[in-house]
């Protein structure tokens, strides 16, 4: 007589051969992946000689590995490798403070600094309105001996820099020095617009307004537009725009600022590795004024774009530009940034952006029409103390207008 099984010994018949497929299957799979990643991985030699570099450190080493660190190291010296001079890494931290500092403002105390290696001392060019130092007195001028008891002398300029940031909503104390006594102030951090365009009525010339612009980022345009109208007001016909030291920014930034400046017309073309290219115009409206562009060996990127607009446009007899100072930079090539899961970001060079006529300046640079070197009398002080009657480059610029 055959016996029948019970229900119970055959759903755990049932489930142990399910098990057993499951884990057949698996191994199988499982050795494939392998297989697959293996023959991957030796495709990238250099993959295979980081793994067994890791294998080995992990066995040997008598130090402990921050698995973050390493990473971020990797990362770098991935794209240090490749050639790409632009290609960057930031951590997550980095890449979020980068994005405000675009977005026009930054957590601090709202003052521009400058220091002087030779003395070793930071001194305020500039205290931001509405700001926190602005509140607490500090004034330009002031030099800043100490931050939290530490003297600026012995931590140097960067660390001092790290220690006046910090998260908004808390304190740092500040010791400054002003006419041969010094204070100290509790100074609170928050959110502080920043401004990359500054504008003044040129001292020697009341219809020439001089415009400096430090970088291009999201409100470049709307504060460039409003110095402008600005200075026009206060009788403004001529303009240096002053683009030294300026390394570039935001490609909509310069669209924007070039669309306002010149008549109807390309602004842009960008070709990508794709094979894809972009290309911008201007409209009709423009800013109907004689210009002078100023810029030197650190005026790169889109702010060459923007020199290079202005002299495309003269040169066709649309426009009244004439560049002044030294050669520029030479960089003609476009970064884009990739956000990784954990929010950090690198960045690689992915096209070029050529100007509206002329040819790509990329490793090339810009030749001004009025070549005029910084004397050496305007070498000796800080860039940025420089004024209307020390700095010659700008007085050339002038000069140029004028003429």
């Amino acid at each position: 007589m055959t016996k029948k099984m019970p229900i119970s010994v055959a759903v755990i018949l049932m489930v142990l051969a399910a098990l057993i497929t499951f884990n057949a299957s698996f191994l199988y799979f499982n050795r494939k992946y392998n297989r697959k990643l293996n023959e991957t991985i030796s495709g990238y030699s250099y993959l295979d000689s980081l793994l067994s570099v890791d294998e080995i450190v992990k066995q040997y080493y008598i130090g402990e590995i921050d698995d973050d660190e390493v990473r971020a190291a990797t990362i770098r010296g991935y794209l240090n490798g490749i050639g790409d001079q632009y290609a960057a890494y930031m951590t997550a931290e980095e890449y979020a403070a980068f994005r405000q500092e675009q977005e026009g403002s930054s957590v601090g105390i709202g003052v521009n600094v400058i220091y002087d290696s030779t003395s070793e001392i930071i001194e305020v060019i500039r205290v931001l309105p509405d700001s926190p130092a602005l509140e607490v007195g500090i004034k330009e001028g002031d030099i800043l001996t100490g931050v939290e008891g530490k003297k600026v002398s012995e931590i140097g300029y960067y660390e001092t820099l790290d220690l006046i940031r910090g998260e908004e909503g808390t304190t740092v104390r500040l010791t400054f020095a002003r006419d041969g006594e010094e204070f100290s102030v509790v100074c609170p951090r928050r959110e502080v617009k920043t401004y990359s365009v500054t504008g003044h009525v040129f001292s020697g010339n009341g219809e020439v307004g001089v415009i400096r612009i430090s970088e291009f980022n999201s409100t470049t345009a709307e504060q460039f537009r409003a110095e402008v109208e600005d200075l026009q007001e206060q009788g403004c016909k001529k303009f240096v725009f002053d683009l030294r030291n300026n390394g570039g920014g935001e490609l909509t930034s310069i669209l924007d600022v070039l669309d306002y400046l010149l008549p109807k017309g390309p602004t842009a073309h960008i070709y990508y590795t794709s094979g894809e290219s972009q290309h911008f115009e201007s409209d009709e409206s423009f800013l109907d004024a004689e210009v002078a562009v100023l810029v030197n060996g650190n005026t790169a990127s889109a702010a060459e774009l923007f020199t290079a607009a202005l002299r495309d446009y003269t040169d066709r007899g649309t426009y009244h530009a004439v560049i002044v100072g030294t050669k520029t930079y030479g960089k003609g090539v476009l970064q884009q940034y990739f956000i990784m899961k954990d929010d950090s970001a690198f960045k690689i060079s992915v096209g070029r952006y050529d100007p509206p006529y002329a040819e790509n300046y990329d490793g090339v640079g810009i030749l001004p029409e009025v070549n005029v070197e910084l004397s050496e009398e305007a070498q000796s002080v800080n860039f940025y103390k420089l004024d209307d009657t020390t700095d010659n480059q700008l007085i050339a610029a002038v000069n140029a207008l004028n003429s």
